[in-house]
């Protein structure tokens, strides 16, 4: 609370300005307390000495340290909830100042941009962590990132290193990757079993893991409703309502939540597959991590002309937990499988007939591609992605040259008209689909 106190008094502007960003995002009251409660509880670490305070990047298997006491600092949340506030600029540009480059990841920059700065975490940055704990799932910037920090700040950091798929891959090759990952596990729990002193919670840990895959269970299935005309929720909710999901910070809380969003879709739908007036104008996939600085773009810009984003394989791969096992070897291993194959990270053989599926199954009339100037990892293959899904379906696809969380690559004029021209060929596409034989 100190430091949230602090930057009110010395940054009163951007006070301001980031409370008007929140406000303006399409959160949920009850979405909004779980954001907040996840905030609030990150900085009571400081004052709860038997809680150690974890920074984990994403796609990290969280359960493993959490069933040792440590609380799941996520400073690429941080980085986000800054980015929807509209505050990211500033320690954008102080971390550049101390030699980050421009086309470095933006969540790492607004992050210790904001950490060197003193901001708190619903402002980008965090403290000190007891741990740093980091995989190379999406990248392996969060490698080199957390490294550097806990050596700065000399404290243990353990990488999980995640091979990456490449297309031909046998079956018998993404054994010896799941046998690679599960060694590194067993790793992890010596490495915590030693910072701790203290044997690994073998039951806690089970415990979380069942959790984790409820609440994975529940997101899928309310994503399914994704599918019925109109959709149940869009993009621009979706991006924050799996905050829960990627942080597991508060599971049963987690899961009474979800719950909670399945029973209004039961409720709303029942049996129907179209409600409400049916279906949207448009209807769009968005392939990529989100603007979280621009929620206009979706709220206003797409949905003023009738295109809404109603499935994104980005939020989908959060959500690949598996339920444990009946050892913990077996749910080592599980673990280990979950991290190989996930919608945002699939070479281009998987990821362009995992498109093919989605395009049936959303009944989609276009696609937008974010070419991410700052994740480069995630951004490979785009041109080839689109160029075969076009060959395939004939399907309108943006390309989006931008940045999620820097608002200084995003031009609003040149790109408005971009959307504009790509509405026009969704709306040819449409014709011709309903001309088709």
């Amino acid at each position: 609370m100190i430091r949230l106190s602090r930057f009110a008094v010395t940054h009163p502007t951007l006070l301001v300005r980031g409370l008007k960003g929140y406000l303006n995002q399409p959160l949920s009251p009850r979405l909004f307390l779980i954001v907040l409660d996840y905030l609030n509880k990150t900085r009571m670490t400081v004052i709860q000495p038997w809680k150690r305070f974890g920074v984990f990047s994403a796609g990290f298997p969280t359960e493993i340290p959490a069933a040792m006491g440590f609380f799941p600092g996520y400073p690429e949340a941080y980085a986000a909830l800054t980015g929807a506030a509209g505050c990211t600029v500033p320690p954008i540009e102080h971390a550049e100042s101390l030699g980050y480059g421009r086309d470095l990841c933006s969540y790492m920059k607004t992050s210790i941009g904001a950490s060197r700065l003193g901001w708190p975490e619903d402002f980008g940055g965090h403290r000190v962590a007891d741990a740093y704990f980091s995989a190379n799932l999406v990248c392996d910037t969060h490698l080199k990132w957390f490294e550097n920090e806990a050596k700065r700040h000399d404290r243990p950091h353990f990488a999980l290193d995640v091979p990456q798929l490449v297309a031909g891959e046998s079956e018998a090759r993404i054994e010896e990757y799941v046998d690679y990952i599960e060694a590194q596990l067993w790793d992890l729990i010596a490495f915590l079993e030693k910072l701790t002193g203290k044997p690994f919670n073998e039951k806690k840990f089970m415990t979380m893991v069942s959790r984790s895959a409820e609440i994975c269970r529940l997101f899928k299935e309310i994503y399914e409703y994704r599918k019925r005309y109109p959709a149940n929720r869009y993009f621009e909710w979706v991006r924050t309502f799996m905050l829960p999901m990627v942080s597991q910070w508060n599971q049963k809380d987690a899961i009474r939540f979800y719950r909670s969003e399945l029973k209004k879709a039961e409720k709303r739908y029942g049996d129907n597959a179209s409600i409400d007036g049916g279906r949207e104008r448009y209807r769009v996939l968005w392939e990529g991590i989100t603007l979280w600085y621009n929620v206009d773009l979706y709220q206003k810009v797409l949905a003023d002309k009738g295109a809404r984003i109603v499935v994104d394989p980005y939020t989908y791969s959060f959500a690949a937990r598996s339920a444990p096992g009946a050892t913990l070897r077996e749910t080592l291993r599980r673990m280990a499988r979950d991290h190989i194959i996930i919608p945002f990270t699939l070479n281009l053989d998987r990821r362009i007939a995992y498109f093919n599926g989605l395009i049936e199954d959303y009944d989609l009339d276009g696609i937008i591609l974010h070419a991410n100037q700052s994740c480069r990892p995630s951004s490979t293959g785009l041109p080839d992605l689109q160029e075969a899904l076009q060959k395939q379906w004939g399907i309108p696809v943006l390309m989006m040259n931008t940045d999620h969380c820097d608002p200084r690559a995003y031009a609003e004029g040149p790109m408005n008209t971009r959307v504009e021209g790509f509405v026009e060929l969704m709306e040819t596409y449409k014709k011709r689909k309903k001309d088709k034989p």
